[in-house]
């Protein structure tokens, strides 16, 4: 065994030393699982690699899937430029964030699944802007095959049974296990508090009557309660030990197909990516929508009173509400910046925009450039790609859903 790690890793140095100075080949139409991907032909506008190392990406753990269907793309379009076998590292965005802004380690991409991570932990030193291109939701995720038993009112059913009209019950059953990224580590855990926040607000203006038999008469919340929820998974839960948090959104996958634990609160991309069951949350509660009412409708919560640092951001603060953001930079430290424009036209472009509507992203059809001062211009080649900032996210509550609290 060890014998083939040494010579898969020389392999891969052999690789990064071959580099590539030609103009993309052609990519022809290739299947992936949910459509097909267009082809893209050689112009004089493609830009030719221009430096002799392998490109590094680092990345949201949720965005694994996507990246690596993007890194088999990348090869097809530049055969002579190395990239990481699964298409790049991933880990959550604050910890991946801190790699560079913390660490100072150096890599070429870095794509978050909060773009509030870029200019809270690499600017202004090691980022002087960001893109942001796709958003995601939160969902109730669960094995559709568990039949472990769940008591709700003095009835037992199965995982499988959980729908967009009791799942609220189900998640915050006594004896439910939950699993939720860590907030100080994975964006997925603070958003994952917003949006249980914003659920409670939801099902006492919509279901009031019901909300409160379950919460007010089963669980002893006192009536309209709307943080009953969050109480009922972030505090009651931690402290009987049903509540599993985890360092990267999508090691949720193998936990859940397990059945411990019964559910996870995450986003609605690892559900399809990874063959899970999911509830379908309202666009009050799931975070999803990036329209202006849906912005200030979110804003009026945050991810604050959660234990063991679970609401945490990159300066362990909470978060305000706000949409989905995932954003990508060129670190300042990156080593091949050539390279790492390539990478994000290729991500930009319709390839890329294909790739992450297979893996159940929305991508934005013109990304938003935001530069964190007057000064800062766009790497040339990526202006065709994006637009400035609409007016309503210029300002209030939509500019601090971009930058975070």
């Amino acid at each position: 065994m060890l014998k083939k790690i040494i010579a898969i890793s020389i392999l891969f140095v052999v690789l990064l030393s071959a580099g590539c100075t030609t103009a993309p080949k052609q990519v022809k139409t290739t299947k992936t699982a949910a459509s097909t991907v267009q082809k893209t032909s050689t112009t004089t506008s493609s830009p030719a690699v221009s430096t002799n190392s392998g490109i590094t990406v680092i990345a949201a753990g949720s965005l694994g899937y996507a990246l690596k269907d993007l890194g088999q793309k990348w090869r097809e379009v530049y055969p002579n430029t190395p990239i990481l076998p699964g298409g790049g590292i991933f880990m959550g965005s604050i910890k991946g964030g801190k790699q560079i802004g913390v660490l100072h380690r150096q890599y070429d991409v870095y794509a978050s699944a909060a773009s509030s991570v870029i200019p809270q932990v690499l600017a202004p030193k090691y980022a002087s802007w960001m893109i942001v291109f796709a958003t995601n939701q939160v969902s109730v995720l669960y094995s559709q095959s568990s039949k472990a038993p769940i008591t709700i009112e003095g009835k037992t059913y199965p995982v499988s049974d959980i729908n967009s009209q009791n799942w609220w019950k189900f998640v915050t059953a006594p004896g439910v296990t939950i699993g939720v990224s860590n907030g100080s580590l994975d964006p997925a855990g603070f958003q994952a508090i917003q949006a249980m926040k914003l659920a409670g607000i939801y099902l006492v203006q919509h279901d009031n009557t019901a909300y409160n038999a379950w919460f007010h008469k089963e669980l002893n919340y006192p009536v309209n309660d709307t943080n009953a929820i969050f109480q009922a998974i972030w505090i009651h839960k931690t402290k009987t030990g049903y509540l599993r948090p985890v360092g990267i959104e999508a090691s949720l996958d193998a936990m859940i197909k397990t059945g411990a634990p019964y559910f996870g609160i995450s986003y609605r991309s690892l559900a399809k990516s990874y063959g899970l069951g999911y509830i379908q949350l309202p666009w009050q509660v799931n975070l999803g929508y990036t329209n202006e009412s849906a912005i200030r409708y979110y804003s009026q919560i945050n991810s604050s009173g959660a234990p063991m640092g679970l609401s945490g951001s990159s300066s362990e603060a909470a978060q305000s509400g706000a949409p989905i953001f995932y954003a990508v930079t060129i670190p300042t430290n990156a080593p091949n910046k050539v390279l790492a424009k390539n990478y994000i036209m290729l991500l930009l472009g319709p390839i890329g925009q294909q790739v992450l509507k297979d893996t159940y992203f929305k991508p934005l059809s013109k990304p938003y450039f935001v530069p964190f001062n007057s000064k800062v211009t766009l790497p040339s080649g990526l202006s065709p790609y994006t637009q400035k900032l609409p007016v309503r996210l210029q300002s209030g509550p939509g500019y601090k859903a971009m930058m975070g609290s």
